[in-house]
């Protein structure tokens, strides 16, 4: 019997290669299913490949009567109900480290996009005007960058800003002791002891946490308000760690000075939304990940440990 995989939010085509070199394979590629039809379709399959844009809920999971494996073509993994799979024991991984260069990127691109008000000043030129003086912006040398988050994206991040002559503070509840962190950075990134103390320091803010239970709706507007006055906030990692409607009003306010959003609570963003209405917030669809060589990178491992999953009983990336 072939394994049939269905892929629901499309994949490189040296990924695809990969997966249709392998004759027990019988793949069914599609670039955007919904979740109606995903319902229908996903009985009959014993792997499911998915993006950002799939949601695998608990109903998804109950249905899929054949599946073996989840895999999430990418790292963070809160639209699969893991805990949901693990009790029906289908595997779930991901491909952790694949679009972490792309990510770090976005990350820094943003810093100096609101450090800059690249987006506001461009805008002003489309409108016809010359505004120099309305566009004083900072230099990012010699500023501190708090990273919340020191995992694949964060370390990048941080490596990143000290290159660019920062001072890097860090926070992260996995990283016990500097020597967790690559030697590259290990001696270069202060360490602090909550998240608190990060947000009292830093000048910019930049997540890298994932969305798990314990950091659902972490940044709210109390823990915002502990931020440096005139600071900025950064958020490539997911939109359900920010109170969005608080980052607006502090904006507003002029607690904060700038904020730069790549991920939203509900994606896509639906109007109106007070943070993307907001005149000094720069906001992007998601396109962490969006680089041609992190979606071949993402494509080719997605496919790799799926082969070694089936034909040999390899576990890489597999998250339970």
């Amino acid at each position: 019997m072939p394994t049939k995989i269905l892929i629901t939010d499309g994949l490189a085509n040296d990924g695809l290669d990969i997966l249709k070199s392998e004759k027990s394979f019988e793949l069914d590629v599609r670039k955007a299913t919904d979740a109606a039809e995903l319902l229908k379709l996903i009985p009959g399959y014993d792997c499911l490949v998915v993006r950002s844009a799939t949601k695998v809920t608990r109903e998804v999971i109950e249905k899929g009567t054949q599946l073996k494996l989840i895999c999430r073509a990418g790292a963070g993994v809160d639209n699969v109900d893991v805990e949901a799979a693990t009790r029906k024991k289908i595997t779930v991984m991901n491909t952790a480290s694949a679009n972490s260069q792309a990510a770090a990127e976005q990350a820094i691109a943003l810093m100096f996009a609101a450090l800059r008000q690249v987006p506001q000043a461009h805008e002003s030129m489309k409108a016809g005007r010359w505004d120099r003086a309305n566009f004083t912006g900072l230099e990012a040398t010699g500023k501190t960058l708090g990273v919340l988050g020191l995992g694949n994206i964060g370390r990048i991040v941080a490596d990143r800003a000290i290159g660019l002559r920062m001072k890097v503070v860090g926070y992260d509840p996995l990283v016990k002791n500097p020597s967790q962190l690559p030697a590259e950075i290990r001696d270069k990134v202060a360490m602090r002891n909550s998240i608190e103390e990060v947000l009292k320091e830093a000048d910019i803010v930049t997540l890298h946490l994932p969305l798990i239970k314990e950091t659902k709706g972490l940044f709210n507007r109390d823990r915002l308000m502990q931020m440096k006055d005139g600071a900025f906030l950064i958020n490539c990692a997911r939109g359900g760690l920010v109170d969005e409607d608080a980052v607006a009003d502090l904006l507003s306010s002029g607690k904060l000075r700038g904020a730069a959003f790549d991920v939203f609570a509900e994606e896509p963003v639906k109007s109106p939304s007070k943070l993307v209405q907001n005149a000094k917030a720069i906001v992007t669809p998601h396109l962490g990940a969006s680089t041609a060589e992190a979606q071949l990178r993402v494509g080719i491992t997605a496919a790799q440990q799926m082969v070694g999953f089936f034909t040999r009983g390899e576990r890489t990336g597999v998250l339970n």
